[in-house]
């Protein structure tokens, strides 16, 4: 296992009703099913933003001098909702401790709201270095307002940029979706919104890469090979 550059865990969070279960360790609730060294959990429908936001953890290492990355997508900051979804990141993100925060896209969805996005990522730098990119609602509201929300806020924008991480001996480079794959680091990660971009980045030699997008009733759609290949009504 510590062949794997990446030490750490990563660990994914997008509203509650789109939660998928954890994997490899930790408690399952529902139905399981083992697949290969995951488990995988059937969660009860829940509709609302109430409930708590459910973190998935995936662990890529067991080291010791674990890096912990938490991928945040699709929020979606509107007017009668912010309040709600900004308490609910800034719980999950107090609860997981992670060396660093990945914000992947549809941050807001109202120009009104730049305001919160940018205490939002201003609280979250209190805990750890805030690296964000865009997503398809960012871009129709303005990616630029977008980005100065976030650097406003204390974080870095990286959505055509790299960001190198330094973690104990190991730099971290984190790539947003309209980067040139060749950089250097230890450890190579693409913080993305679409996960379409697999397409044309699987072998561009990432240890790990992040994206969101998917969400209204997620489904696994098949299996193949041990391989889940997930879906969405809308």
């Amino acid at each position: 296992e510590d062949a794997n550059p990446l030490s750490g865990r990563s660990f994914r969070t997008r509203r509650g009703r789109n939660a998928c279960g954890p994997r490899e360790e930790g408690r399952v609730h529902g139905n399981t099913r083992a697949i290969g060294r995951s488990r995988l959990s059937a969660q009860p429908l829940k509709i609302g933003l109430n409930g708590a936001l459910h973190v998935r953890e995936e662990r890529l290492s067991r080291r010791h001098d674990a890096c912990r990355l938490l991928y945040i997508s699709d929020i979606h900051l509107r007017n009668g909702r912010s309040d709600t979804l900004c308490r609910q990141v800034l719980d999950s993100v107090a609860r997981c401790n992670p060396d660093l925060v990945l914000l992947g896209g549809d941050l807001v969805d109202r120009r009104s709201e730049l305001r919160r996005l940018s205490e939002l990522v201003r609280k979250l730098t209190d805990v750890a270095p805030v690296l964000a990119v865009g997503g398809n609602h960012d871009r129709r509201i303005g990616m630029d307002g977008v980005r100065e929300a976030v650097v406003h806020g204390g974080g870095q924008w990286i959505h055509d940029g790299i960001a190198r991480v330094t973690h104990g001996e190991r730099v971290i480079a984190v790539s947003g979706p309209e980067t040139s794959p060749r950089v250097d680091g230890h450890v190579r990660v693409l913080c993305a919104h679409n996960p379409r971009i697999w397409k044309t980045v699987r072998n561009a030699g990432y240890d790990l890469v992040l994206a969101g997008h998917l969400h209204g009733f997620q489904l696994v759609a098949c299996e193949y090979r041990d391989r889940l290949f997930p879906g969405a009504i809308f």
